[in-house]
């Protein structure tokens, strides 16, 4: 086979192949001009729909969106009420410490004077206390000094 001849065989399938570009695309523009260019009713009502779900959603979002910024809010007061009452407690010990002492002092001075031979009445009218609370101070002391050192207890 020549030169000249594979040309020829070449310039064929050249114009075979064009041809048959030109007939695909005549035949899709005739396909295209078949289909109708306006929406059926059907998929336009499934259209409305779905924006009509996607409006519900949306508010449904809002609200729920709504409901936890409010929840936000009250988490934060809650913790600033917290704070707060953390604040407090950090002042109270220092108060309950004076209390201790002073409650320990008069703790002490109800232990002495019975040592110093007082009833329990004459205590607690001294250092207005109830009798029934000198009597439970003495009774613990003595338990106490029982549970320490057997036999070495006052009264």
């Amino acid at each position: 086979m020549t030169i000249e001849s594979m040309l020829r065989v070449q310039l064929l399938t050249d114009v075979a192949l064009c041809l048959a570009i030109i007939f695909l695309i005549w035949v899709a523009n005739k396909e295209r001009k078949k289909k109708p260019t306006t929406i059926d009713t059907q998929t336009l009502s499934e259209f409305k729909k779905l924006i009509e779900d996607s409006r519900s959603s949306t508010d449904y979002l809002l609200h729920a969106l709504n409901e936890v910024k409010g929840i936000g809010y009250l988490l934060d007061e809650k913790e600033k009420r917290l704070r707060t009452l953390i604040s407090e407690t950090d002042i109270v010990p220092e108060n309950r410490n004076s209390q201790n002492s002073s409650l320990k002092r008069k703790y002490e001075d109800v232990i002495k004077m019975a040592e110093q031979g007082l009833t329990e009445k004459e205590i607690g009218d001294k250092l207005n206390l109830a009798e029934g609370e000198t009597c439970l101070i003495l009774n613990l002391h003595r338990k106490k000094n029982e549970n320490s050192t057997p036999g070495n207890s006052i009264l």
